[in-house]
């Protein structure tokens, strides 16, 4: 019987805002066991959020979690729903949810769906809700209970979903999912445990059948979802070699670590020429022992030549650096954004979050404050760098993919006030002579 189903962005913003992609990549695997709705419901006050979820009158109503800070914002969306009179069924899951359940379950919640959830879902809207399930987290008699985990599902099975369920993407820009999961394990990262450490690549051939198919519909940027696309510098290289032989987007955004991007001399020169061309690199730390302890063993020296062999390829770099991890000192903080400013295009300083499940979380999972104070700061610093801004002007005012990445930066910078009062009036004067050029 086909069940009528709307799933859920909840209110509230994510640093890691795949929420709504997430969510077609379900209902495309399920679409011939349930009359799915999307809602997206980011921007949306509780009362419009549970409105508009209400609206189709389903019977099953799913809601996404995509980090730690989603859950909070999502038992509050769960708790209105049911204080508005939803008595169907009400799911959750997500990296978030995975992570801290009890508090969705508290609120509302008649189920938890922890790690991957399409094979999860799909039982549950066939057989119910049920301890007999796997992949579940249940509240029992006031306890929590957690049902064996599921078998990872074959990932070349996977339906990409069609654009009309991927809303509110910015026209011309699409998501795609071509992997999931990681096969290295740093202590720092969640997404390794949502997978049970391992990686899973969709075949070349999908891959390419997938991006023609959004190329076809006008996709001029296609962002690459995958935790570490380059996990199988193969597998990459022979999907640049069937890329190049049929459309191409304007450019692809990807994530890679440094030690992928360097272990063929083929492959930045072949992903640059199949137009991945904005590279997303964990760097982390530029301290080599730290690096060790958190099982990320990439010394700077290859960070280096990764970025270096980028940037004569063409390819336009953000690094990210995490602050506040355990063992780091004064003077370590001291020498990143120094680093940045010579390894990347443009870089970000994230606070370390202690993630509940990783070796180094705990259960909140909330950064220290110092941690994002020395962020927010670096961030700052970074931006108003003269030789980074310097390196951005003279990029602006060239053609191309990298051009046009340069112009966003510097027009970012002035949007979210970064600069002070003289360097924004130049900078924003020599946009706008660029613009009239």
């Amino acid at each position: 019987m086909i069940k009528k189903v709307t799933l859920v962005k909840p209110p509230e913003r994510s640093p890691l805002n795949f929420g709504v992609f997430s969510l077609a990549v379900l209902a495309a695997s399920m679409e011939e066991v349930a009359k799915i709705k999307i809602v997206d419901a980011t921007d949306f006050s509780i009362d419009e959020a549970v409105r508009v979820a209400l609206k189709a009158k389903p019977e099953i109503i799913g809601i996404t979690t995509m980090a730690l800070s989603s859950v909070d914002p999502s038992a509050e969306f769960a708790n209105a729903l049911r204080n508005a009179g939803f008595s169907g069924m009400l799911v959750a899951g997500g990296h978030g949810a995975s992570m801290q359940p009890l508090k969705l379950l508290r609120n509302g919640a008649d189920a938890v769906v922890y790690g991957e959830g399409e094979l999860t879902f799909r039982e549950i809207l066939v057989l119910g809700v049920s301890e007999n399930l796997h992949g579940l987290y249940l509240f029992r008699d006031g306890k929590l209970v957690k049902t064996p985990p599921r078998k990872l599902l074959d990932i070349n099975s996977l339906v990409a979903p069609d654009q009309h369920l991927n809303l509110k993407t910015m026209k011309g820009m699409a998501m795609l999912e071509t992997s999931r999961g990681c096969p290295h394990s740093c202590t720092f990262c969640e997404a390794t445990r949502f997978y049970c450490s391992t990686w899973r690549g969709r075949s070349p051939e999908k891959v390419i059948e997938d991006v023609q198919k959004l190329v076809n519909k006008g996709a001029d940027i296609i962002q690459i979802s995958d935790d570490n696309f380059l996990a199988s510098p193969e597998r990459a290289l022979r999907i640049c070699d069937l890329l190049v032989k049929g459309s191409l987007p304007l450019f692809f955004i990807f994530s890679a670590r440094s030690d992928d991007l360097i272990d063929s001399p083929e492959l930045i020169p072949s992903l640059a020429k199949a137009h991945f061309l904005r590279a997303n690199v964990g760097v982390e730390t530029i301290e080599g022992s730290l690096s060790k302890r958190l099982g990320k063993d990439i010394t700077f020296e290859q960070h280096r030549q990764a970025f270096e062999r980028m940037k004569e390829a063409g390819i336009y770099t953000v690094a990210s650096f995490i602050v506040g991890l355990p063992g780091e000192t004064e003077i370590m903080r001291q020498k990143y954004v120094s680093a940045a400013t010579n390894l990347a295009d443009s870089a970000r300083f994230l606070p370390f979050l202690p993630l509940p499940g990783t070796p180094l979380g705990n259960v909140k999972g909330e950064p220290d404050r110092f941690a994002i104070e020395y962020a927010n700061r670096m961030n700052g610093e970074f931006d108003r760098d003269p030789v980074v801004l310097k390196r951005l002007l003279d990029a602006a005012g060239t053609f191309g993919v990298r051009g046009m990445l340069a112009r966003a930066s510097l027009k970012r910078r002035l949007m979210v006030g970064s600069l002070e009062k003289e360097k924004a009036s130049f900078i924003l004067t020599s946009l706008n002579k660029m613009a009239c050029n």
